[in-house]
């Protein structure tokens, strides 16, 4: 019962088809329950940058029919889909699916948040009814496989994205931030990432402003944030002690003179600043004023690049440790692939002694019980 892997990711496809792929809650659910009908077992792990099949191989369910099945479920023609796919088998597949987890396959080497989604990917497939014995064990050694990963090595360690690295600069300034008063000023895709780390430290308020409402309140809602209306931004800017600044804005959104008010309204309360945005969302003339301490793209990107380069270095170590979940997870499978062959094996030899006992009974009257459990 070898599984089967239908992956495209951004090491094979560009953004376009990739969000095409993008395939929400509902959609994986109802494509693994129509692939489990033919394939028996099917689990559908999606991310920003992967969208992968896996599945247990057999006759109903081959690699072409797989590729229609997601081809129509995220609208694009077969034909089309095909070059950006690349097809995995048996220990092939097992193994990609260990370095996902572990965080060898990410575009940031060892970010953390694949493990979790390899995880809510089987509990997903589970739901759906879709997940059976095989890609069970298959997804609980690769979960396994990720956090050895990340406490046996340091593959994982320091801040891996600018996002991350963000955070991580806020704590070394502000001590740990629950308590604190936080405020992420734009809502897409990195606003929402700085958002969703900065919860998870349980801060006394977090706050989200964007430019678009109904944005704002989305992320918050799906963060636990409260969200902030754009013309209310100078305020919640005198009330916090950090604002993280990542809007998609061509012009500085905070100007000297704007910040100028900010900082007469807090009193001389230190703020720290944070912009993440290219083009920067702050005049640079902001660096003049007291009373705020800012960082920038550049100062970021120093503190990622160090990171990674220490990532790097534990790579291969890291590969270790995917191979030897992957050869558990083979090894399972060739135990459970012969389990039919020894069962049928065992109930010939009862049949053999029920044959053998049936045909000697009239010779056998006078022994004693426990003489005939020794025959049997």
């Amino acid at each position: 019962m070898p599984v089967e892997l239908l992956s495209v990711t951004h090491r094979t496809a560009p953004v376009g088809v990739r969000e095409r792929l993008a395939l929400d809650v509902d959609a994986r659910s109802a494509l693994m329950a129509r692939l489990a009908r033919i394939a028996g077992e099917a689990v559908a792990l999606c991310t920003c940058n992967r969208t992968e099949l896996y599945w247990v191989a057999g006759p109903a369910a081959t690699r072409s029919d797989v590729l229609v099945l997601l081809a129509a479920e995220s609208g694009l023609d077969p034909e089309r889909l095909q070059p950006h796919v690349v097809q995995l088998r048996g220990a092939e597949a097992a193994r990609h699916l260990c370095r996902v987890a572990a965080g060898l396959e990410s575009q940031i080497l060892g970010e953390p948040q694949i493990l979790g989604q390899v995880r809510e990917a089987a509990e997903e497939a589970r739901a759906a009814g879709a997940i059976g014995p095989v890609l069970d064990r298959l997804f609980t050694l690769a979960v396994v496989a990720g956090k050895r990963a990340r406490t046996e090595t340091a593959i994982g360690r320091g801040a891996g994205s600018i996002g991350q690295a963000a955070v991580q600069l806020a704590r070394s300034i502000l001590g740990e931030l629950a308590g604190k008063r936080a405020l992420v000023v734009g809502a897409g895709e990195m606003g929402r990432l700085v958002a969703a780390s900065l919860a998870s430290y349980r801060p006394g308020w977090l706050g989200i402003a964007n430019r678009t409402g109904e944005r704002a309140r989305e992320v918050a809602r799906k963060v636990g944030a409260q969200p902030v209306p754009w013309e209310c931004l100078d305020e919640a800017l005198a009330t916090v002690e950090l604002a993280v600044v990542a809007t998609a804005a061509q012009e500085p959104v905070l100007t000297r003179r704007r910040l100028e008010r900010v900082v007469a309204a807090r009193g001389g309360r230190l703020l720290l600043l944070i912009d993440i945005a290219v083009p920067r969302d702050f005049d640079p003339e902001v660096r003049a004023l007291r009373a705020i301490t800012l960082f920038d793209m550049d100062d970021l990107q120093r503190e990622v690049a160090r990171n990674l380069r220490l990532r790097e270095a534990e790579r291969r170590q890291a590969a270790t440790i995917v191979e030897e979940e992957t050869e558990r997870f083979c090894a399972w499978l060739t135990e459970l692939d012969v389990l039919p062959t020894i069962a049928a094996l065992r109930r010939r030899a009862d049949a053999l002694v029920a044959a053998v006992l049936a045909e000697n009974e009239g010779r056998w009257e006078s022994l004693s019980v426990r003489d005939r459990q020794r025959v049997e």
